[in-house]
């Protein structure tokens, strides 16, 4: 029987497959519009000068990016911390019926005694 951590990460596996996979053809006709554009594109405006290159804007998003998500991923392990109480009450492993109601039946015949 499957779990559902591997169920979960087969899903997680397949969606960035898929992912891979419509990005590929994507990136290909991007570049041969670029291509067939590029000709028509004026070059860089004077009164742009101060505004930084695309790739460098593209690289600064990119860090600031890591930076959310690494802040963020923080944030939810100190949540988790804060709900350990919670958490390890819900994470705990039922026990079973006939093991529980084993241990009230023994205390019965001793008080009955």
């Amino acid at each position: 029987m499957m779990s559902s951590m591997v169920t979960l990460q087969k899903f997680e596996d397949q969606y960035l497959d898929t992912v891979k996979r419509v990005e590929e053809p994507v990136v290909k006709y991007t570049g041969q519009m670029a291509d067939a554009v590029a000709r028509y594109v004026p070059e860089r405006p004077t009164f742009m000068a101060s505004v930084p290159p695309i790739q460098e804007l593209v690289d600064n998003g990119l860090k600031f990016r890591k930076r959310v998500v690494d802040e963020q991923a923080m944030f939810v392990r100190h949540l988790m911390k804060a709900l350990h109480p919670v958490i390890e009450k819900v994470d705990a492993m039922p026990v079973a019926p006939a093991a529980a109601a084993a241990p009230k039946a023994a205390s019965r015949s001793r008080t009955a005694a």
